[in-house]
């Protein structure tokens, strides 16, 4: 071997793998929802690192990807697989949580309402994003991610309640949003897993989890109604995990009531004239 083919040979050696080796695999399914770039893939993706330009998520390796699909009202992807080996709900959750975590989100709060649903909130900076696990009699895992940043958060009630009271699914600087005389802002006290959400007689209830006290959730909506221009005229002691206050505001009167229990980890808050 001469020398020219002996450095061809050596850098031949040390040269990195090839482009196809490097390559990730085609998304079954890819977009953009605000301004984060998004891919479904199959087979288990573990070469995952914070900082990278587009998320990406896939099914557990082995597991057969049977379908995907993106919702843009809902802001959801989804992907439905069957695991091999088999897999429940909470595994499912922990490798699609893990994902994220690898790619810099923190779990915020995990749930298991249920034997075949699981649930999970995890933030990046400004980006939420909802993870619901659930699996059907026949084994299959249905995961849905729901990307829940943006401008303003999800707007909850649309068409049920009236136009002027805006429910949203996170809480809202009420510093960056216009107060438009007669509008009413509820939003739950942080970043939580919303578990019902009704307007029934005139009355928005919001049930979510977290370890809240009542002190907790007395901190939180005391002052986020006050910023709206509510003062608050009495209040009804109902024991140390309930309270009802009455606010008033041009001539209006409402009835706001905070719920706390420590055995379900769930707060209820509702709001009503």
């Amino acid at each position: 071997m001469n020398q020219k083919s002996f450095i061809l040979a050596a850098l031949l050696a040390c040269a990195p793998l090839s482009a196809a080796a490097q390559t990730t695999p085609a998304p079954l399914l890819s977009g953009t929802t605000g301004t984060l770039p998004w891919g479904l893939y199959a087979g288990g993706l573990t070469d995952l690192q914070a900082g990278e330009n587009r998320l990406r998520l896939s099914a557990p390796e082995q597991a057969k990807v049977l379908g995907t699909r993106y919702d843009a009202g809902t802001r959801t992807a989804l992907i439905t697989y069957r695991p091999t080996p088999a897999l429940d709900v909470r595994g499912a959750l922990d490798f699609a949580t893990d994902q994220l975590q690898r790619q810099g989100f923190e779990l915020t709060f995990r749930v298991y309402p249920e034997d075949t649903r699981a649930r999970a909130l995890l933030r990046r900076t400004d980006r939420l994003i909802e993870v619901q696990v659930l699996q059907g009699a026949t084994g299959n895992i249905q995961a849905l991610y729901q990307f829940r940043s943006g401008d303003l958060p999800e707007r909850l009630l649309v068409g049920q309640a009236p136009d002027n009271l805006r429910v949203y699914a996170e809480p809202i600087d009420l510093k960056t949003v216009q107060i438009v005389p007669g509008r009413i802002f509820l939003t739950p006290p942080g970043d939580v897993l919303i578990d019902i959400i009704s307007y029934r007689d005139r009355r928005a209830s919001m049930l979510f989890y977290g370890t809240y006290t009542l002190k907790d959730l007395e901190d939180f909506y005391l002052p986020f109604f006050k910023s709206q221009g509510f003062v608050e005229t009495a209040d009804r002691d109902s024991g140390e995990l309930s309270r009802t206050y009455q606010l008033a505001r041009s001539g209006e009167t409402y009835s706001l009531t905070l719920n706390a229990s420590f055995s379900t980890s769930r707060s209820r808050v509702t709001l009503g004239p």
